[in-house]
């Protein structure tokens, strides 16, 4: 036997006790081995099963819950493992958040994509700049000008007729009773009736009428359609073709004129109804001469004026220096020239080809 402070003990009992703490040391160190074992199996199985499914565990048992085991240190193990779990779980849910919240950005960026997309295909490539200047429709406007200039205006032709005609039914009421007179009574009547009575070549007027009167006013008319035709308002008398093709449209206008001047609603027919009773020499005062003397002695006046003023005025113009001179001959010497001037608002002298 021995004794330690007083106490025997036998080395048998001591033998006991130093097997004892012996098996409790190593029983220890076998289950902290085996609970550290057991823990990262049991997170390499959670990371495992996380990768897999992508989904976050929906229950996570807490420290307090651990399972209650024989042994003190079995507790601390499942507790220690729970901690590790959660703190696990906890960092799992926080990935999957962020995960989670990246799809719901990417389709907003695909959807604005989609939207640049579409506006690109809707807006123009290159839209245009607010500050640029407007286009130049500058040429566009010359080219419509030069179409407009290259035609014949028939607005001013019909304008400048009309107003002639005007003027020679001023002349009429204010010179003739007989225009007067017969400016009553019914309106068509009377026109046809005066219709019905052109009959023969005479038609009672004096010589100076029907063929100094009445082919001046063919020239007139004549120089009014070829002041409206931007080719013919420049031909010089010649042989050419383009000259006497001008001047054949001349006759053509004139000769319409003519025939409304005489036989039309605003004509001497319809307007003083002449050729209903008989006038002077005439038992029918209604006759072709006026319908044919008008237009073709009227449009040999006028290739006679353009004949005048080419060898007979200009070269009057290169020897007189008197400037009033030069105007008093180019009036009256194309009498029926200068008054088409007038009648679109020029002066008598006015020239087309000089000045």
């Amino acid at each position: 036997m021995k004794c330690i402070s007083g106490t025997s003990f036998s080395s048998h009992v001591i033998g006991k006790v130093v097997t004892a703490v012996a098996a409790f040391i190593l029983c220890s160190c076998f289950t902290i081995k085996s609970s550290a074992q057991t823990a990262s199996a049991i997170l390499r199985n959670i990371e495992a099963e996380q990768t897999r499914t992508r989904e976050p565990v929906s229950e996570v048992i807490p420290a307090n819950r651990a399972k209650q085991m024989d042994g003190g240190i079995l507790n601390l193990d499942s507790a220690l493992i729970a901690a590790l779990r959660e703190t696990k779980f906890g960092e799992a849910r926080a990935s999957e958040n962020d995960r989670s919240s990246a799809p719901t950005s990417a389709p907003a960026d695909a959807s604005d994509s989609d939207a640049e997309k579409s506006k690109s295909k809707i807006e123009p490539k290159d839209p245009p700049n607010s500050n640029q200047p407007l286009p130049d429709h500058t040429l566009d406007q010359y080219l419509r000008e030069g179409r407009k200039e290259g035609s014949f205006d028939w607005d001013g032709a019909f304008r400048q007729s009309m107003l002639f005609l005007g003027i020679q039914h001023a002349f009429r009421l204010a010179t003739e009773e007989g225009t007067r007179a017969e400016l009553k009574g019914p309106f068509f009547n009377d026109y046809f009736r005066a219709l019905r009575s052109l009959r023969g070549w005479g038609d009672g007027d004096p010589f100076l009428v029907n063929y100094i009167g009445h082919p001046m006013m063919g020239s007139v008319t004549g120089f009014i359609q070829i002041q409206n035709d931007p080719k013919g308002v420049k031909e010089d008398v010649s042989l050419k073709k383009s000259y006497w093709r001008s001047r054949l449209k001349a006759f053509s206008w004139s000769f319409a004129y003519s025939t409304q001047f005489e036989l039309g609603l605003f004509g001497e027919a319809g307007i003083g109804n002449i050729g209903i009773r008989p006038y002077g020499k005439s038992k029918h005062p209604m006759g072709y001469v006026d319908i044919v003397v008008t237009p073709v002695v009227g449009t040999g006046w006028l290739v006679g004026e353009d004949v005048i003023d080419r060898y007979l005025i200009r070269p009057l113009e290169n020897k007189v220096s008197n400037r009033t001179m030069k105007l008093v001959i180019r009036g009256f010497l194309n009498p029926t020239r200068s008054f088409a001037n007038m009648i679109r608002g020029k002066w008598p002298w006015y020239r087309d080809n000089r000045n």
